[in-house]
Parts: C-alpha cells; sequence; structure tokens
C-alpha cells in the first residue's frame, strides 16, 4: 500500500542566510550600478539569494518583493530577455478575422529586464502603446526591481556579448515596432538591481566579465551548514546536537571516496527535513569511518546521491 504524507516545506525568502562577503558584493555591485554575477556549484543558494534580495529591498527601499526572473535557456537569444513578440498568434489572428486586424503591439509583452527598465520609468513617460503596456502591468509610477538572469552560462556565447550596450546603458529595442525603451533620468539606475547566476564563470567572455561585480560561493563550512540547516528547518535547541551529528555525516557522504556526483548544500536540507519528519534524526549513519549498511541507509541516501554507479558503491562495498 501506498502511503502520501505531506511535507511543510518552508522556502520562505526570509530564511535565507547570506554571507557577509556576498552582501558586500551586492552593495558594491549597486554603487557601480553593475550586474553581480554569482558563481557556485549548483545548490549552494545563487538563485535564492536574488529572492532574498528582493525580499529584503522591498521591505527598505520599495523594490518589488519578488524578483523579475528570466531563466536562460540554450535556445535564448538577448531579445528574449527584454520581450517576447508571438508572432504564430499574430498570424492565427489576422487569418481568423481579416476584417478586424489586431496590431503588432497586441502580441508584444515585456519580460524580466524589459519590466525593470519599463517599470524604473513608469507608464507615465513611456512612449510603448496602452496595449504592451497594460500586459505587462507597468505602473503609473516608477517601481524598483531585482532582476534575475538565472544560469546565464547555459545560452548560447553569443548570448551576453548581444548584451554588452543593454546591459550598461539599460536600453533596449522593439525590433518588430522600429522603438526603443530606455532610461529617461540616470537616478533611475538606481531602481534596478541584476543578478546572474552561472554554474561554470569559464564560459562568459571577457568583455561581459568585465561589466559585472564578481562573486562565488563558496560551499559551506561545517558551521555554516549547520547554521542554515537551523535556519532553514523549524528545529527547537534539543533537536541542535543530532543535527550537528548529521552534518558531520553529510561531509562524510559528500567527501566519500570516488563519487562523481557530490550532495549539494539544498540537497542536504532536504534530507534533514525528511529525517526531521521522520524522527530519525538521532540515527546513525557511520560507525567510525564506516557507512551503516542498514534499511536507514538504503531508504535515506537516494535523497543525496543522484547516480546508479555511486549508490551501488556505497550500499554494495
Amino acid at each position: 500500500m501506498i502511503k502520501l504524507r505531506n511535507l511543510d516545506i518552508n522556502n520562505a525568502a526570509e530564511n535565507y542566510l547570506p554571507s557577509p562577503g556576498l552582501l558586500n558584493a551586492l552593495e558594491v555591485a549597486f554603487m557601480l550600478k553593475r550586474p553581480l554575477l554569482l558563481t557556485g556549484e549548483p545548490g549552494t543558494g545563487k538563485t535564492q539569494f536574488a529572492f532574498w534580495a528582493a525580499d529584503q529591498l522591498a521591505k527598505s527601499n520599495g523594490f518589488l518583493p519578488q524578483p523579475l526572473v528570466y531563466n536562460t535557456k540554450t535556445s535564448s537569444t538577448a531579445k528574449d530577455l527584454f520581450y517576447h513578440y508571438d508572432a504564430i498568434a499574430h498570424f492565427r489572428e489576422s487569418r481568423a478575422a481579416a476584417d478586424h486586424h489586431k496590431s503588432t503591439e497586441d502580441f508584444i509583452q515585456l519580460r524580466a529586464l524589459g519590466l525593470a527598465i519599463a517599470g524604473a520609468v513608469g507608464r507615465k513617460d513611456l512612449t510603448l502603446s496602452p496595449a504592451i503596456l497594460n500586459r505587462s502591468g507597468i505602473s503609473d509610477e516608477p517601481r524598483s526591481s531585482v532582476v534575475l538572469i538565472d544560469e546565464i552560462d547555459k545560452a548560447p556565447r553569443d548570448f551576453p556579448n548581444d548584451l554588452l550596450n543593454e546591459v550598461e546603458y539599460y536600453e533596449f529595442e522593439i525590433a518588430e515596432l522600429d522603438e526603443r525603451v530606455r532610461l529617461t533620468a540616470d537616478t533611475q539606475r538606481r531602481n534596478i538591481i541584476i543578478i546572474l547566476t552561472s554554474n561554470f564563470e569559464k564560459n562568459l567572455p571577457d568583455a561581459f566579465l568585465r561589466r559585472c561585480i564578481y562573486y562565488h560561493i563558496d560551499f559551506p563550512d561545517k558551521q555554516r551548514l549547520f547554521e542554515i540547516i537551523v535556519r532553514r528547518l523549524d528545529v527547537s535547541e534539543d533537536e541542535y546536537a543530532d543535527i550537528d551529528r548529521r552534518v558531520d555525516d553529510f561531509f562524510r557522504f559528500h567527501q566519500y571516496p570516488n563519487i562523481s556526483k557530490r550532495p549539494s548544500t539544498s540537497e542536504c536540507i532536504d534530507w534533514m527535513r525528511v529525517l526531521k519528519e521522520d524522527q530519525v534524526l538521532d540515527r546513525q549513519f557511520f560507525f567510525g569511518s564506516e557507512l551503516i549498511l542498514d534499511a536507514a541507509l538504503t531508504k535515506y541516501l537516494p535523497i543525496l546521491i543522484k547516480g546508479k554507479d555511486d549508490l551501488a558503491r556505497m550500499l554494495n562495498p
């Protein structure tokens, strides 16, 4: 019989724990009006930091409470970051209603950085058509926002090169309308913070890197990982000692010899959540330097280890 249970997962942005160095990098990026480029292993919190920053800035500086997100794809072009023109829908509409054509503006919607630039100007100072502004939700007064361009290293190499002027001058062109959208005052730059994430910094061209403030999020040490777990999980002080021991176990899994994919911070958080839910935070997984080969290992290890050969190596030494 299948027994399904719901796990109450609290991923509130305010529970993120940024390092002092990461906060300093954000402050420098804002002062210089440069994008902040974050690198680090998958699962170290690069994406979550943008949500935390938006949440905190919304409380103190009037920013939108969530970032404007663009998830980069292998097929992404620079235009996709600013707006989307639904040419297929436009074509279908024109064929279906030949006597009542809609204009191109009716099929254009701003995206991520386009929304941020238009929002920083405010509706009353933009020349874009009401159709675009309404569909994109641009308010009359200027709004501040965090823009998250996630996993930019996935995009073709031309993608960051094509963004050089747009990112530096906060402007873009809607080619279908032959219209350029730009900030109307230099002070509006303070209304936009751009955060980019990359898993492989080496894939980004030098000309683009020169325009960024760079910060690498290191894999956390034991003390910091303990603090992250306590912040993310609703735990009592009575559970601190067990969490501390399980963090030790996690690092043994992470450093296990010949593992092709080592578990990340986010996988550690998931592992701890399930152990806590099953009330087995006190369960040991190692005796000395040796794995304890029991049912608990078989049940919970796949949360951390995500490869057939790696699992076989641990479960059948």
